[in-house]
């Protein structure tokens, strides 16, 4: 059936106060330079004192409030006052809203007659899902018409990202804005997203139909959000059946029972799927059967849970943003002096979190101390025999016998020896080596300052003059000195 043209004659022209009723489209500078990301480049443009005779979308180049209508793709901060702009830096967790205006360029005087009325028209958009850190990219706008020249007219707005982030439209969101009856009709977001996008329209009963004049037109908005899927993952650990805190590193003594911890949340803004908890068991540490308890925000009373941590790993399902999870477990520390020995012994327990996203992991340090004891290093007991055989000088044996007899205190054997070594030294010609009585004795390097403790000798006294008993040390020196005192013999 053929579209009735003729009440379009009865429209009051509206100019552009559509348009000023809004600062969605409010140009900074009307001579403003349009990004090079429209097209087709080559398509004819018009002014707004001389429009198109056809139906043609977005081609005049200045647009009282517009400006340069190739640039018809605006985007801003969901809420921001502020006249939207070609390019915007996203933020985690926020969103940005996209418009898109639409004219069709036609002179208002071609309606009538059904030449400057566009038809099937229009409007699909696309935007990047996930951008790297220092990557921008584009979310583009295209207006379709069947009867229009060209026939797809196209532009873009810039997102700039400092950080890894997902980009999802925001359910719902797309709404059309004119002043006709259409005016505030929500768009699909399927078919907005789609290969054919969504049909716009004046009126709410003639939908695909445009005709020529700014009065005709308006614009689609729609919001994306700036998603970051993310999530943390800490262990810890402390003597199992004590009151004591979680810690990330611990000191323990073989044969200890430990329970570890592990902690999961949801950092991001995206819901986490197949959250699944994984743990790798060193040497030295066996996990005790029936131990495995966790719990989360959602379920904070827990439960027992399988004994899957040390296998296919233990799944708690999926966690909205901001939700947590935790699991705690106990293990027998080893006895083994094998493992174990004198000293520390550093052990590494890791565990690891996998979600659809990927897996993020963490690990706590348990320090194993056995205590064995003060054992120094025994003093190895001198060997009475020595080991090469002493210097066989008269001197040197005389000089050994009176130094064993000194430490070993017989006064009395020692007067008896030194009669002998009287008889010794005289014979070996050793008369004229002097004694070392005010020496220190030195015996294989060490001096022994013991020997400034032993008696001074007596002084000589003539033999005629009577003397008191003295004791054996002092007999012994006496007999020294008389012995100095007798002449050699040739």
């Amino acid at each position: 059936m053929k579209t009735n043209y003729k009440k379009l004659a009865i429209v009051p022209f509206l100019a552009l106060s559509f348009i000023a009723a809004s600062n969605l489209f409010i140009a900074d500078d009307a001579s403003a330079i349009v990004p090079t990301a429209w097209g087709p480049q080559d398509r004819a443009t018009f002014t707004y004192e001389v429009p198109a005779t056809y139906p043609t979308f977005n081609s005049i180049t200045n647009n009282p409030t517009l400006g340069d209508e190739r640039n018809f793709v605006r985007v801003r901060e969901y809420g921001d006052p502020n006249p939207d702009g070609d390019e915007v830096t996203l933020e985690v967790g926020k969103e940005y809203e996209i418009a898109i205006y639409y004219h069709n360029n036609a002179a208002s005087n071609y309606n009538a007659s059904g030449k400057g009325i566009a038809e099937n028209v229009r409007m699909r958009t696309e935007f990047p899902s996930y951008l790297e850190a220092g990557q921008s990219a584009q979310v583009v706008g295209f207006i379709t018409s069947s009867n229009a020249n060209p026939g797809e007219v196209w532009d873009s707005a810039y997102l700039n990202a400092h950080e890894p982030v997902y980009l999802n439209y925001v359910v719902n969101s797309a709404v059309l804005h004119n002043l006709g009856t259409s005016n505030g009709t929500p768009m699909s977001g399927d078919a907005l997203l789609g290969d054919q996008g969504v049909l716009l329209s004046y009126w709410n009963d003639l939908w695909g139909i445009v005709p020529g004049c700014n009065e005709y037109g308006g614009y689609l908005t729609y919001r994306i959000k700036v998603d970051q899927p993310n999530f943390s993952v800490d262990k810890m650990v402390k003597k199992a059946d004590s009151d004591s805190d979680y810690q990330n590193e611990l000191v323990v003594a073989p044969g200890d029972k430990l329970e570890y911890r592990i902690h999961f949340k949801n950092t991001g803004t995206t819901e986490q799927t197949g959250v699944t908890f994984h743990d790798l068991m060193p040497d030295g540490l066996s996990y005790i059967t029936g131990t495995t308890f966790s719990w989360s925000t959602r379920h904070p009373e827990g439960g027992v849970s399988p004994d899957s941590l040390f296998g296919d790993g233990l799944g708690v399902g999926a966690m909205i943003a901001g939700e947590e999870s935790w699991a705690r477990y106990q293990v027998q520390v080893s006895d083994s002096e094998e493992i174990f020995p004198c000293g520390e012994t550093e052990v590494y327990n890791a565990a690891y979190v996998a979600t659809h996203d990927g897996k993020n992991s963490a690990k706590t340090k348990v320090i194993v101390k056995r205590d064995c004891g003060d054992n120094p290093t025994p003093t190895p007991t001198p060997d009475p025999t020595p080991s090469s055989l002493p210097k066989t000088g008269p001197g040197e044996i005389a000089m050994l016998i009176a130094v064993l007899l000194v430490i070993g205190g017989g006064g009395y054997y020692f007067y008896r020896s030194r009669k002998m070594l009287k008889t010794v030294a005289s014979t070996a010609g050793a008369g004229d080596q002097k004694p070392a009585a005010e020496s220190n004795i030195v015996l294989d390097g060490i001096k022994n300052n013991n020997a400034k403790e032993a008696p001074e000798a007596a002084e000589p006294v003539a033999e005629s003059t009577p003397v008191e008993p003295a004791a054996p040390a002092e007999e012994a020196k006496a007999e020294e000195s008389k012995a100095e005192e007798t002449p050699k013999e040739n």
